[in-house]
């Protein structure tokens, strides 16, 4: 039997990229910056869907708050800014659960990878131009 030891200085965290179900859970150090943050799960959704082309955008935290009556709902809180991550944290701490930090992960697209993914469009002088010349072989791919 193998045992293995968690660093006290992480916490376990579920993060939801787009809202999509299940969670990815992987754990994450408490002095953790924004920037660190958005690359580790940028780097998680590359290692699970190698094919994406969808970078990370933003990081949300699904903040646990109480009612007066004790019940326990969730508020989402941006993460804009390494204050704001040491903040979930804080938060995090005064709930004291066993349950994961719970984050909502944003991807999309840059405009670099949508050009990439375009074909380019011929003009008709650009297509007769290739279909003028006899000796090349025509391709309409771009070169």
């Amino acid at each position: 039997m193998e045992n293995s030891v968690i660093d006290s200085n992480t916490k376990l965290t579920a993060a939801y990229y787009n809202e999509g179900k299940p969670p990815h859970m992987f754990r994450i150090h408490t002095d953790v910056t924004l920037f660190g943050l958005k690359d580790q799960l940028d780097q998680i959704n590359r290692q699970l869907n190698h094919r994406n082309t969808q970078r990370m955008d933003g990081v949300e935290y699904r903040r646990p708050s109480t009612d007066s009556a004790r019940s326990v709902w969730f508020g989402r809180m941006k993460l804009m800014n390494n204050d704001e991550v040491r903040t979930m944290f804080l938060i995090f701490g005064q709930y004291s659960t066993r349950e994961p930090i719970e984050l909502d992960a944003l991807l999309v697209i840059f405009v670099e990878q949508i050009k990439k993914s375009l074909i380019r469009l011929r003009n008709y002088k650009e297509i007769m131009a290739l279909l003028d010349s006899p000796d090349k072989e025509i391709s309409l791919a771009d070169s």
